[in-house]
């Protein structure tokens, strides 16, 4: 079983996929492999914690990239979270049509939110390259566009769901998976 397609597989999942959308997407040859690799995995953790509620995860690091080759044009997003020692813990990269490249970095943190919550994070820190994204989201720059009103909204709606929540700005370098990521769901022939 490949690890780190178990791991796509399950990012995309959680980010509510279906299992005939994302095993290809996830690196799996055929549907039948991903569906003995999920059952597999379910049988290795054995029963499932009592009260079906998450185990969770106390903190995590999240780190979110858009991709957009134009302005608009077509478009990507990634999201990589990590555990606070640098572990990986999940992923989730799609294509998301046509768009801006903030309204992608935008989408972006939407989806590693959504993907951080079905993990049960309880302390979340957001890091992107996007500095403009980041100060509009901490209140630092006045959203001036109509497109990207309704995407804050919902990334402060997201951020109800974890007792903690922050943004920081980080280099491009410091962004690599996620920008790697980005960049790959876009030049994905099967998405189009």
């Amino acid at each position: 079983m490949n690890v780190e397609n178990v791991k796509r597989l399950l990012a995309l999942l959680a980010g509510g996929g279906a299992v005939d959308e994302s095993w290809e997407a996830a690196g799996f040859s055929t549907r039948a492999e991903a569906i003995l690799a999920i059952e597999s995995l379910s049988k290795s953790l054995g029963e499932a914690p009592r009260g079906g509620k998450p185990r969770g995860v106390a903190r995590a690091i999240l780190h979110t990239d858009g991709a957009s080759r134009g302005n608009p044009g077509p478009s990507a997003i990634a999201a990589v979270m990590y555990l606070p020692t640098g572990e990986e813990l999940a992923s989730v990269a799609k294509k998301i049509g046509r768009a801006t490249n903030n309204v992608a970095e935008y989408r972006a943190v939407v989806e590693g939110m959504k993907l951080a919550r079905s993990l049960g994070v309880g302390e979340l820190v957001v890091r992107m390259d996007s500095e403009l994204v980041m100060k509009q989201l901490t209140g630092a720059y006045r959203i001036r566009s109509a497109d990207l009103e309704p995407l804050a909204r919902e990334v402060a709606a997201e951020a109800r769901h974890f007792a903690k929540c922050s943004f920081e700005h980080v280099k491009r370098g410091e962004n690599r998976e996620a920008d790697r990521l980005a960049n790959e769901a876009l030049d994905r022939v099967e998405d189009s």
